[in-house]
């Protein structure tokens, strides 16, 4: 039993909701005239001077909570008390219109207040933000849509992890629903198992690149091109710097006088690109397959870390969507492959190399060639006691490959590894980021002890150092800086 006491428009729509939905609910009010049209099942009404209505007259017992609806302050404030005088036990909701009356009312006797005024701007807002995923989602179809003769080109960032997967196939099933044709491209690998599962999976081909020459051969044969998960050519992708790029969706923080593109879309305060692309298709009443929803909804719970981190009500809004669409089965064989070697070794390495300063850790994995195996293990170095911030690295071929991983507030990881090692070398969020940095002249060292040697103290000297943390003199080569060129210097 819900009791109302006071009657208005809200009142009447609250009492109807409640009735219709199997509630039994009452109304009081002091005027039997306003009850004429107000006539639903499992509903009654009580005429009553709100001042002087008898409390013990009303069933009471039987009520779950009683709404304050009168129209001032001062009769709800009235109410509060007498029935939290005479029914402690029962919960109270009362309206209020600012702040200073929601206080007040908290204060004596209400256990929760609503306040209208709030409520109306909040949809209001929410209606708007439909709006703007309206306009946004228009001016990139049209994008999409004027590459109908030579087709678009989606690249995603290096080394793509599961949201930007998912995120590059669901830009292509928006493509394919106004039939212009496209293909997914990278630079890098694909090497963690799961990755691997995921585009196997998936039955769609990813198609790798190696050189600047087949880059360019790419480019120059689409009408458009996109890159989804980065924002910036060169910057963790393997487009040439000045390549002009058509459509930018991403989720990382950036540098947004450096973005350029006919529809650009980054929204750093959402968890995962794919919470980005899951809105787009909704909007467009394209409903995921299967295993485009497994991939999306993957993509969104690794990104935010199983929903611990960077997590909006936008990305589980999206995941909540995609659950009833995906392939449990599928799932299962995404995230439950087989661990490699390597990726033990690497773990192994990470483990016995690590070096702790106060609440961080550093490691370097020496040499390797499955770069995906870095962020599992700086996810298994935060989990040790006393640990808040992780930076793992190892060279594979001629790049420095970082991983790194937060729960400390006070540190924002994507600015610290751009500070450590230059904008175009690193990025991500406040609690995960990652880098890649040129070994340079490095690269060709054929003594693979010294060029360990070099890296280590090049990337611990400057993690440490823009971390603010001192560390012991070491005897540092004078052409150390060399390593990652321009861009890793003070």
């Amino acid at each position: 039993m819900y009791i109302i006491l006071g009657y208005d428009e809200i009142a009447h729509a609250l009492a109807r909701n409640l009735s219709r939905s199997g509630e039994e609910t009452l109304v009081v009010g002091n005027d039997e005239a306003v009850f004429a049209g107000l006539k639903e099942p499992n509903l009654r009404t009580v005429v009553a001077d709100i001042h002087t209505v008898d409390f013990g007259s009303l069933p009471m017992k039987n009520a779950i909570a009683l709404i304050l609806l009168q129209k001032t302050y001062d009769d709800n404030l009235i109410l509060a008390n007498r029935i939290r005088k005479l029914f402690p036990d029962k919960f109270i909701l009362s309206r209020a219109t600012d702040d200073t009356e929601d206080a007040e009312l908290l204060k004596n006797g209400t256990d929760r207040t609503v306040q209208t005024v709030r409520i109306i701007a909040n949809a209001l807002q929410n209606e708007l933000e439909t709006a703007k995923l309206k306009r946004s989602v228009f001016r990139l179809v049209s994008v999409i849509q004027a590459a109908k003769s030579k087709g678009l080109a989606v690249f995603l960032q290096d080394n793509p992890d599961p949201d930007a997967i998912a995120s590059g196939f669901a830009l292509k099933r928006i493509a394919e629903k106004y039939n212009i044709k496209s293909n997914i491209y990278y630079g890098g690998n694909i090497g963690h198992q799961q990755n691997k599962t995921l585009v196997n999976l998936l039955e769609t081909d990813l198609i790798r690149l190696k050189t600047t020459d087949e880059v360019l051969k790419i480019i120059n044969a689409a009408d458009k091109v996109a890159l989804i998960e980065a924002s910036i050519p060169s910057k963790n992708n393997i487009l040439p710097i000045d390549t002009i790029l058509h459509i930018i969706i991403d989720h990382h923080q950036t540098d947004f006088s450096l973005v350029k593109g006919e529809f650009v879309e980054i929204l750093p305060h959402i968890g995962a690109t794919s919470t980005i692309m899951t809105r787009y298709l909704r909007h467009l009443n394209i409903v995921p397959d299967p295993p485009l929803a497994t991939a999306l909804r993957y993509g969104i719970r690794v990104d935010t870390g199983g929903f611990t981190r960077n997590t909006t009500t936008e990305d589980l809004d999206a995941a909540a969507y995609l659950s009833p669409l995906l392939d449990t089965a599928l799932l299962n064989q995404i995230e439950n492959p087989p661990m490699s070697a390597e990726t033990m070794d690497i773990i192994g390495k990470i483990i016995r190399n690590r070096e702790i300063r106060g609440s961080y850790l550093i490691s370097f994995a020496e040499f390797i060639t499955d770069r995906d195996a870095l962020p599992q293990a700086a996810e298994l170095m935060l989990q040790m006691e006393g640990v808040s911030t992780v930076l793992v690295f190892g060279i594979d071929k001629d790049k420095v490959q970082l991983s790194a991983r937060s729960v400390d507030s006070r540190i924002n990881l994507a600015f610290l590894l751009q500070k450590a090692f230059g904008f175009m070398n690193a990025g991500g969020h406040a609690n995960m980021a990652a880098g890649s940095i040129d070994l340079g002249i490095f690269g060709d060292v054929n003594d693979k002890k010294s060029l360990s040697r070099i890296t280590l103290d090049a990337v611990r000297k400057k993690f440490f150092s823009a971390a603010g943390i001192d560390i012991e003199k070491r005897e540092i080569p004078d052409d150390l800086e060399l390593m990652v060129g321009n861009s890793i210097k003070d």
